[in-house]
């Protein structure tokens, strides 16, 4: 692990700013252009509950009635669509929690500790978001067969919803302190760096 961080380290650290932050700005367009891509699908599709309620169901026999409202709307292939498109907004988080904490890590340079909490997130933040991709997964699989489809894989989607939205929150708070750290850092090393005032005669 100790080997995988040393070469996020370089890659944040060889990257020039200015390529990390064009990076970063395709990152975040692909995901605020994916999610509201999918939010009109998914408006469109007519699903009757809201976002979180459905995502939280742990109820096959719900999410079940709730598809069947889909077909005799003749609306199921549209929301089917939305989770395809979601797919561009799960890439484009992952790629903006990748970048956004190499630029962090890049900014704590003389701050050790909150560097390598960056290069933590960068590799692991991603890995733990991707829980979304995987939900994703599940879902597709449930519309294949809407009226049908195994009861444990309800529970499973919802534990992955469950997953991905404690790690929105904490991740969040996490970036979040990073961002206030650095700021602090960046203040105190500036006021360390001013010239001492003259003393009077």
């Amino acid at each position: 692990m100790n080997r995988l961080l040393d070469r996020v380290r370089c890659l944040a650290e060889g990257t020039r700013w200015r390529v990390l932050v064009l990076v970063l700005a395709v990152s975040v367009m692909t995901l605020v252009g994916g999610l509201a891509w999918a939010n009109a699908l998914y408006a469109r599709s007519g699903f009757p509950p809201r976002l979180i309620e459905g995502q939280l169901a742990f109820d096959a026999a719900r999410t079940r009635g709730w598809y069947g409202a889909l077909i005799a709307r003749g609306t199921l292939d549209v929301y089917q669509r939305t989770h395809w498109v979601d797919f561009l907004c799960i890439a484009g988080l992952l790629a903006t929690l990748f970048v956004l904490h190499l630029l962090i890590a890049k900014a704590h340079r003389d701050a050790p500790g909150w560097q390598r909490l960056a290069l933590w997130l960068a590799v692991l933040g991603p890995a733990i978001a991707s829980a979304d991709l995987w939900e994703n997964a599940v879902t597709l699989s449930m519309l294949r067969a809407p009226l049908t489809f195994p009861a444990w894989l309800a529970t499973l989607a919802s534990t992955l919803s469950v997953i991905k939205w404690s790690w929105s929150a904490i991740g969040t708070s996490l970036v979040l302190v990073q961002l206030v750290a650095l700021a602090w850092h960046r203040r105190h090393r500036g006021r360390a760096s001013r010239p001492a005032p003259p003393l009077d005669p």
